[in-house]
C-alpha cells in the first residue's frame, strides 16, 4: 500500500519540475491558444515543460480552454495559471484536471477547502497531499470518509505543523479495502 500512495504524499510527485523562466525551455511568453497547443503538438516528450510556460495574459488562458478543451489538464498544471482560471477548472468534469488543480502549489486555501468537499477520493487525497493545505484544509479532512485520506490529513497535522517529517510508516495500517471503501 506504502508503494501505491507514497508519491502522492510527497508534494512535487505530479509535478517534479523547477520553476524556470519559459526562455530556458527555447521558448517565449505564449501569446495565443494556438502557440500553447502547438508547443504541446511540436513536443509531446517534452510536455511536462508546459507546466511552467507562462501566458502573456488571463484572456490566453481562457482562450486555450474554449478552443481545446482537451488540454484543460495542461491548463490546470501550469503553476502560473491565474486563480480566476484555477477557481473555473477546479469544477472541471474531469478527475484528472481537478486533481492538477488540487496539486498545484499556487492553490488559495480557499480553493483547496472546496476541493476538499469533492466527491472523488482522489481529488481529496490530492488536496491532503498538498503542501499549501493549512490546518484549516487538512481539519475538513480528518473526518473524510476515505480512511486514506482521513489518514494522510491526520498525519500531516500531526507531524508538518510539529515540523516533525512523516515517518515511512505513517500509513501501514491502511488495507487495500481502506481505499476502495
Amino acid at each position: 500500500m506504502q508503494a501505491l500512495v507514497r508519491p502522492l504524499a510527497e508534494h512535487d510527485a505530479l509535478f517534479a519540475l523547477t520553476v524556470l523562466p519559459a526562455a530556458h525551455w527555447g521558448h517565449s511568453m505564449i501569446d495565443s491558444a494556438e502557440a500553447f497547443a502547438r508547443m504541446l503538438a511540436d513536443s509531446p516528450a517534452d510536455a511536462a515543460k508546459l507546466v511552467i510556460v507562462e501566458a502573456a495574459t488571463t484572456r490566453v488562458w481562457w482562450d486555450v480552454l474554449e478552443r481545446y478543451p482537451q488540454l484543460a489538464v495542461w491548463v490546470a498544471a501550469n503553476r502560473t495559471v491565474p486563480e480566476e482560471i484555477l477557481t473555473h477548472l477546479a469544477q472541471h468534469g474531469s478527475t484528472p484536471v481537478r486533481a492538477a488543480v488540487a496539486s498545484g502549489p499556487g492553490v488559495s486555501e480557499e480553493l483547496l477547502l472546496r476541493l476538499a468537499h469533492d466527491k472523488d477520493d482522489l481529488i481529496r487525497l490530492r488536496v491532503a497531499c498538498n503542501s499549501k493545505a493549512t490546518r484549516n484544509v487538512l481539519a475538513a479532512l480528518v473526518g473524510d470518509a476515505c480512511p486514506g485520506v482521513s489518514a494522510h490529513a491526520q498525519a500531516r497535522l500531526t507531524h508538518d505543523i510539529s515540523g516533525v517529517s512523516l515517518p515511512a510508516s505513517y500509513l501501514d495500517d491502511l488495507r487495500e479495502l481502506d481505499w476502495l471503501h
